[in-house]
């Protein structure tokens, strides 16, 4: 992994507006008496149904339609509808007509009058003109515009190892602030998946003027065997993908589609399990004859839908609704990544690549840190306490539990050496014991009888474990549980909303302890696929379970932390989300101890003691606009009492607060050069050094050139910002790069997160490269990962203080269309 010559090519376009400006593009004003059908219905706040299904309709049906107006009934400006070529306004009229007279009946009300069709018609415009009518528009309508024309034509994936490139034809999907091309579905005998490219615009941090074409590639898999609806996972959203014959392009063999997503969720214990979350059911009955389509139908007869013919559905997968697994995983490859980035730029003549970034050096280290390496312990922890580990489950995980403490190596070395049978000492500097407990688990992780209790279940079983399991009693040691559970394929049996995790998490959590769960070894299903890889075996899968727990009770990686080497404190300020609402939290690393501080219980307690307090933690206020006050008066007041305190902190700020009351630090507010302008923050006060952290989806996608795999903090050294690349997954060491989605896909690809630093105020290049250095080195202080986090420690670990905040079931969730990255 050499990163000798290596530069990182962000795939992202820089726009010529000159060459798309004079584009024509074609208008549809809404019929004045239906906008004012519509209304009536509104009172000031929202309207009694969405407007969003027939904006669906058309452009499942249409693919020259590229923007739909779903305000129209207030923006009169803005216009409807926005096409690269006019389709017949009968058509349109009287598909909406059909709507409208749905929406009559559902309310009670008389249909819209007829409209004289002859008034109403496209007008052309120039895009430029539109746009500068609009600024906002020009997010939804350029990506749009691109991804529209990179359908027009077949696509060929050239790849290393077939002689002939591969030809894919794409369709566009309609997604909320993003454009989608998705590649005809490509089956194989591990399952069905289509490419997937998506287009984003948006301008950087520091640079309001400088617009980027963003561009990024993965999978969407389908599912396309039958299910049994009534044992989906309730109460989430699915996607339908849905796409209707447009009778203008029919037989004319060039076969452009268009899909919109659709969403349906399984609720109740009855027949039909399953209903569209936008009430859909008779959206369609004009265009399929006075049939409606029924969400039911198409998850127990997918195949049904997957013809030529009208209309054409595809299942998108979701792991959190459908409980048997798929034999094809997610991801595609950094060659095909390069790929489909390289089609782009072919295909975009007029936007021009970026630049690509050449490595920053790595600040020189201290000489006694480079003897002393081979020296030190794996990991490091800042506290004198004792942990005691019990293992609720049957001896069999007992002694694997042992097993895993004796054999089981954290880089390399040992994490523990045992002392006397079921007693270790902590391979750190600090010698702190692990003492192993046997506990018997009773019926504490049972289902929930939700039959009989209903939404008391988990306030029972909660109760429960509270009455019946001794109480940690002082404060000399931190008890982590680790806790057998039966897989969630097993809840099913028993009905919707069984699994008895977080309830089981909070009562124990309540008796002073936190918690890790594992599943049994024989408990879950096996894939059929071979995996004989050393990290996909139980014993492996109970070792990371300890680091877990350990890394919550405060041990971290001790190489990281002597990397890092900040004698200032490092607070972080985030958001976390409960079921009580959200809440505000600062984590301060200093001295190689994270401790944590909120609202209501206003003192630093370390990380271990916080998640056992989180009942006391005030959430903040729910209306939207006291939310974000109270979120920008909090943090001020709390930089404010740390520099009373004599402290000269280093804040990390994650960039989506930019929209939740910390405007300071808005794309178009921030300068590099200057401290922003954040409550309890003065311009001129150098003892406090921000900098903003960027993991989200703004960030741009990324390559190496040459093509490989490569690690490190890269800039163009102008811009102010920094984004680093942390190593792969221990999973993905094996994947060479010349492998490929196409040719293996039952592998899952993952790419490390790449993530985006930007040191704020006043201060040399120096200054600027050591500090991305050192937050791009905290991705690597938590053990959990034996690589690097997707967020530096102190804002990685607000995960943990979450799960103590849910009671409801706690779950990462996936991202819809499969671009996996970690």
């Amino acid at each position: 992994m050499s990163r000798t010559g290596k530069l990182l090519q962000l795939y992202a376009f820089e726009s010529d507006q000159n060459a798309w400006k004079n584009e024509l593009i074609y208008l549809l004003d809404i019929p004045t008496v239906w906008r004012e059908f519509i209304l009536q219905f509104y009172n000031g706040v929202k309207l009694p149904f969405a407007i969003k299904p027939l904006s669906k309709k058309l452009q499942s049906i249409f693919p020259q339609i590229v923007s739909v107006n779903n305000q129209f009934y207030l923006n009169e400006n803005r216009p409807w509808l926005i096409a690269t070529q006019p389709v017949p306004v009968e058509m349109i009229l009287l598909l909406a007509k059909g709507w409208m007279n749905q929406i009559a009946t559902r309310q009670g009300v008389a249909a819209p009058d007829n409209l004289e069709t002859s008034t109403i018609g496209w007008r052309s415009e120039k895009v430029d003109s539109i746009v500068h009518r609009d600024s906002r528009l020009k997010y939804e309508l350029l990506p749009a515009l691109v991804a529209h024309q990179f359908c027009l034509s077949p696509k060929q994936l050239l790849l290393e190892k077939w002689d002939e490139p591969v030809e894919l034809m794409f369709s566009q999907v309609y997604a909320t602030q993003k454009a989608e091309c998705m590649s005809q579905p490509i089956s194989t005998r591990s399952g069905t998946f289509s490419y997937v490219v998506r287009f984003r615009l948006q301008y950087r941090a520091g640079e309001p003027e400088r617009l980027l074409l963003m561009v990024s590639a993965g999978v969407r898999r389908f599912i396309t065997k039958s299910q049994e609806t009534k044992f989906l996972k309730g109460g989430i959203n699915n996607t339908l993908l849905v796409s209707m014959d447009n009778p203008l392009i029919k037989g004319q063999g060039m076969g452009l589609r268009s899909y919109a997503s659709l969403s349906f969720r399984r609720e109740g214990g009855t027949e039909p399990y399953t209903r569209w979350s936008e009430g859909l059911d008779e959206l369609f009955c004009d265009v399929l004859w006075g049939n409606s389509l029924s969400a039911e139908d198409i998850l127990t007869n997918p195949v049904k839908y997957h013809s030529d013919g009208s209309p054409k559905i595809w299942i998108v997968h979701n792991n959190r609704v459908f409980n048997n697994s798929l034999y094809i995983e997610a991801g595609i490859s950094i060659q095909e990544k390069m790929r489909f980035y390289e089609m782009v730029r072919e295909n975009l003549s007029d936007w021009r690549s970026l630049t690509p970034l050449p490595l920053v050096p790595k600040p020189k280290r201290d000489g006694t840190l480079r003897r002393v390496r081979e020296q030190i312990s794996p990991v490091y922890c800042g506290h004198d306490k004792d942990f005691v580990l019990e293992v609720w489950g049957p001896d069999s995980l007992y002694q694997c539990v042992v097993e895993a403490l004796k054999t089981k190596k954290y880089k390399g070395k040992l994490l523990a050496e045992q002392v006397d049978g079921e007693v270790f000492r902590l391979n750190a500097s600090s010698g702190n014991r692990i003492v192993i407990v046997r506990c018997d688990r009773r019926d504490y992780v049972d289902g929930l009888d939700r039959g009989t209790l209903k939404d008391l279940a988990d306030e029972h079983r909660t109760n429960k474990i509270v009455r019946s399991v001794e109480h940690v009693k002082g404060s000399q040691f931190i008890t982590c549980s680790l806790i057998e559970i039966l897989p969630k394929d097993d809840w099913k049996k028993l009905g919707e909303g069984t699994d008895p995790k977080q309830a089981v998490r909070k009562g124990f959590q309540l008796t002073g302890r936190i918690t890790q769960f594992v599943y049994p070894e024989k408990g879950a299903k096996k894939s059929k696929r071979k995996k004989d890889k050393p990290e996909s075996s139980y014993i492996h899968k109970v070792f990371n379970c300890i680091l877990d727990l350990l890394g919550d009770a405060g041990v971290i990686d001790y190489k990281a932390h002597m990397d890092v080497n900040e004698q200032r404190p490092i607070i972080a300020y985030d958001l976390v989300s409960g079921d009580k609402g959200t809440y505000a939290f600062l984590t301060k690393f200093e001295d190689g101890v994270l401790t944590v501080k909120s609202r209501g219980l206003e003192e630093w307690l370390i990380l271990s003691e916080a998640v056992l307090q989180t009942d006391q933690f005030d959430p903040l206020p729910k209306a939207p606009d006291a939310q974000k006050k109270e979120i920008a008066r909090w943090f001020g007041e709390q930089l404010r009492m740390e520099r009373m305190n004599g402290k000269e902190p280093i804040v990390l700020v994650e960039a989506e607060l930019r929209y939740k009351g910390l405007e300071g630090i808005q794309n178009n507010k921030i300068v590099c050069d200057k401290n922003p302008d954040l409550p309890g923050l003065k311009q001129d006060d150098q003892g406090i050094t921000v900098i903003r952290i960027n993991s989200n989806e703004d960030v741009p996608a990324y390559g190496f050139h040459p093509m490989s795999f490569s690690i490190g903090v890269y800039s163009d050294n102008e811009s102010g910002l920094y984004y680093g690349v942390g190593t792969k997954p221990k999973t993905q060491m094996n994947i060479a790069k010349a492998m490929t989605k196409y040719d293996n896909p039952g592998t899952t690809f993952q790419q490390p997160r790449v993530v985006e630093y930007m040191p704020l105020g006043p201060m040399d290049r120096q200054d600027r490269e050591r500090l991305a250095w050192m937050v791009h080195r905290l991705r690597e202080v938590c053990i959990t990962f034996e690589s690097t986090s997707a967020q530096p420690y102190p804002l990685k670990m607000t995960s943990t203080i979450k799960k103590y905040l849910k009671f409801k079931e706690y779950e990462v969730t996936e991202a819809e269309a499969e671009f996996l990255e970690l």
